[in-house]
């Protein structure tokens, strides 16, 4: 009977992968996102059929279980060169963190900020309070370039850049903003985009989908240098983020194989369970190191990426 307790759900999670149904339900969002873990239970129910020779048990363990690890070996990534031209290669480094709404104190990520000394800073979730907490620690003086949308809420954005931004725009996309501008990098040019979507909860998974697919189909017309950075609300177990892993985007962590990294929930009694915070890059720009933060006061934790431009 345990078995069965513990792969019948797993089964069902499989099922709606294969019949791509894994966004019908918030329910079935959330396992998706949970896919690398969910291996294990699968494996305990087939160690119990073998053990007590449950032949229907067996077979169906060893299939759900099968299906879990085909799905997430390919989320790990595999460690590839940060491809630097001849000699040092220059750098730059991305800080992208959603500060959390109600955050009751962000002197605590200005302070990871600062000791992470950030080129181009990309943050969710800015409000009024946040940002003038921040603009007081002085987290911002050394980022003299800026495109923000500062909000009320959890939808506020901002953009803060060591270097020139050029065709900064502000998009509005099904009700959030989404920062898009040209990052100047001596002679190199990239185009950034720093987003936020709503959560795939209730009535807002259509929602989700529609920014989603704004941020695919943004993102092909852009035909040089990219990176999209930001609270995605998604894992690459989702169907409507896995059109971003294209041959136009890769995710930066799989670049380092580190795909299994997570950066939510962050400061609860459960360690974080899955990375919805992803820096995207285009296959041209290398990616040296990239690591998670603390995110101090946040329910997220940030992620520092060391990028090379092509």
């Amino acid at each position: 009977m345990i078995g069965w307790l513990l792969v019948v759900p797993l089964s069902i999670c499989a099922a709606a992968r294969a019949a791509r149904l894994e966004e019908s339900s918030s329910l079935l969002l959330l396992a998706a996102g949970l896919t690398p873990f969910l291996g294990l239970p699968a494996l305990v129910a087939l160690g119990i059929g073998l053990w007590y020779h449950r032949r229907a048990l067996t077979v169906v363990s060893a299939a759900t279980a099968g299906t879990m690890l085909v799905t997430a070996l390919p989320g790990l990534g595999v460690p590839a060169g940060a491809r630097p031209p001849a000699g040092e290669p220059a750098t730059f480094r991305v800080f992208s963190a959603n500060l959390f709404d109600a955050n009751p104190d962000v002197r605590r990520i200005a302070e990871e900020i600062k000791a992470a000394a950030p080129d181009l800073l990309a943050l969710q979730e800015v409000n009024p309070d946040g940002a003038a907490a921040l603009q007081r620690s002085g987290v911002l003086a050394r980022l003299p370039y800026r495109r923000t949308e500062i909000r009320g809420g959890a939808s506020g954005i901002g953009l803060w850049s060591r270097y020139p931004l050029a065709e900064t725009q502000v998009h509005q996309v099904g009700g959030m903003p989404l920062i898009g501008a040209t990052i100047i990098l001596g002679d190199h040019r990239l185009r950034f985009f720093t987003v936020h979507t709503v959560a795939p909860l209730g009535d807002d998974r259509p929602r989700w989908r529609a920014q989603l697919r704004w941020i695919d189909q943004a993102v092909r017309r852009e035909g040089g240098p990219l990176v999209v950075a930001g609270d995605f609300n998604a894992t690459r177990y989702h169907q409507s983020f896995r059109r971003l892993l294209s041959d136009r985007l890769v995710d930066a962590h799989e670049r380092r194989g580190r795909g299994w990294a997570t950066t939510w929930p962050r400061g609860h009694w459960l360690p974080p369970l899955m990375r919805l915070d992803h820096v995207l890059v285009s296959p041209d720009i290398g990616v040296r190191t990239i690591r998670e933060g603390h995110g101090q006061g946040s329910d997220h934790r940030p992620i520092i990426a060391e990028l090379v431009p092509p």
